[in-house]
């Protein structure tokens, strides 16, 4: 005949009544051990006694033993409290004034309320749902260093484990507490009547380095002078310290595409102030253009120019007061020459571009002198005194044609009257006698020229000036060979 011992266990709870638990001297009466089979009291059996749980760390039937259902548990309520595998283990429903058992802490759970349950050491395990924790009511959130750690669930009693503290839903600075993930609509449901809280590191900290956190990264920051920059750092298990902090060193913005400052956007301020680290350009204000600084305007009379001077060199090319003259029509008029002194006339001015021309226009006069002519129109540049950049074309008409090869790319120019007019300061005036019967006439040969100045062909760019000096008397000995026609010509 079998013995029974009865014994009664009365919860103080209003959804858990007294339940019995009779065992004989071979088992528990009408029901199985862990996975079903009906046997004695050992480690696989659903007996209740001394002896432990298939893992060896809960005693069978007792709080956080593996269950099945609820008569293999001293408190007949068997749970499944995994978070995304079944974990049913004997649990009690929690109590006001009173703690879970030793190693258990108390969550809620979306179909039963507030439950007991095995602290599984999920608390700052990381993650990236809370399907990745491992309990229930476990939440997988993201600190306010941006890096995610499973919480605890302390809405009952506000426990939680050293070094974290008990924080409302709302209260966190990560965000997303109880917010954005599917296991967090169930916070506040199933009868629950405490607003949800969750444990989270003490002072908004991230969880502590260690080898169960190895690789998890966080927020880090550099800060220098009222600046900060953000980054990440890892957290390297072994040596259980962050460790490689990306964020650069803060600096004020300049132009260059990127965010100096660190607040979030690259190249924020005046041209003036992103670029004043090149100094200030001549004649110019800066722009800054997709992290470069360039020129935005220049002065009013300047250019930049060459092409190849640094953006800090500003505008330093002064445009020709006569300026437009790029064309025979606009063509600046200096007025004449005459053979009746040696003043001279002069054509001064930069080619402020690749392009650039300049044209002038001025009369060679040719004054009567008899059975004689110093008249020799004379045109050469005396600055710069090495040229190698500057040549001129000339047209000699009173109208302004095509200058033709043999009067074009000059650097010198000569035209002359071969009569003979003894010296002036030494030097011939002519080169025969002319007169209104002879071969060579006296003249009047005045005439209006035409002069285009233009950059000799590969010549580098530069804003220097020039200076075409032109006289009407006194240039020397014609040489017909060259430029220098012949007056009876009448070409050039």
């Amino acid at each position: 005949m079998i013995a029974r011992r009865c014994l009664a266990l009365v919860f103080a709870v209003l959804t858990i009544a007294a339940a019995w638990s009779c065992a004989t001297d071979a088992g528990i009466e009408g029901t199985g051990g862990k996975g079903g089979a009906d046997a004695g009291q050992d480690s696989s059996s659903g007996g209740v006694g001394n002896t432990t749980s298939g893992d060896g760390s809960w005693p069978i039937g007792k709080f956080g033993a593996a269950c099945n259902f609820n008569e293999q548990c001293e408190s007949k309520l068997c749970v499944d409290v995994g978070q995304s595998t079944p974990n049913f283990i004997c649990t009690t429903p929690c109590v006001e004034g009173q703690n879970c058992p030793s190693s258990g802490h108390c969550a809620f759970h979306p179909e039963h309320g507030y439950l007991c349950v095995p602290d599984k050491g999920s608390q700052c395990k990381p993650c990236i749902t809370s399907a990745d924790c491992a309990t229930v009511s476990d939440r997988c959130t993201p600190s306010p260093n941006i890096d995610r750690f499973c919480a605890r669930d302390c809405s009952f009693d506000g426990q939680c484990p050293a070094g974290t503290t008990c924080v409302l839903v709302s209260g966190y600075p990560g965000g997303s507490l109880g917010g954005g993930d599917p296991g967090d609509a169930s916070v506040g449901e199933g009868g629950a009547s405490k607003p949800p809280r969750f444990c989270v590191p003490t002072n908004d900290e991230s969880c502590p380095c260690g080898p169960d956190r190895d690789g998890v990264k966080r927020k880090c920051s550099q800060t220098s002078g009222g600046l900060t920059c953000e980054g990440t750092e890892t957290c390297s298990g072994g040596s259980g310290q962050w460790q490689g902090c990306t964020a650069g060193a803060p600096s004020p913005e300049i132009c260059d595409g990127v965010d100096n400052d660190c607040n979030g956007t690259a190249d924020d301020g005046t041209a003036q102030a992103l670029c004043s680290h090149l100094g200030n350009p001549v004649n110019a204000t800066w722009a800054c253009n997709q992290g470069q600084c360039e020129i935005d305007s220049c002065s009013a009379g300047y250019v930049n120019y060459p092409p190849t001077l640094p953006p800090s060199a500003g505008c330093p090319c002064k445009l020709d007061a006569a300026e437009p003259n790029e064309t025979c029509a606009t063509a600046t008029d200096l007025g004449f020459i005459t053979d009746a002194n040696t003043n001279a006339i002069t054509m001064k001015g930069t080619l402020s571009s690749a392009a650039d021309v300049d044209w002038y226009t001025f009369e060679a006069r040719d004054h009567n002198e008899g059975t004689t002519n110093s008249y020799h129109v004379r045109l050469q540049f005396t600055i710069p005194a090495n040229n190698s950049e500057f040549q001129f074309d000339v047209v000699r008409s009173d109208t302004c044609k095509v200058p033709d090869a043999k009067h074009s790319s000059l650097t010198s120019y000569n035209w002359c009257v071969d009569g003979n007019g003894g010296l002036l300061n030494g030097k011939p005036l002519g080169q025969s006698v002319c007169g209104p019967t002879a071969a060579a006439h006296c003249g009047p040969h005045t005439k209006r020229y035409y002069v285009r100045v233009k950059r000799t062909q590969g010549a580098p760019g530069t804003c220097a000036e020039y200076t075409l000096t032109a006289t009407a008397k006194g240039g020397g000995t014609c040489d017909f060979t060259q430029a220098c026609d012949p007056q009876v010509s009448e070409n050039l």
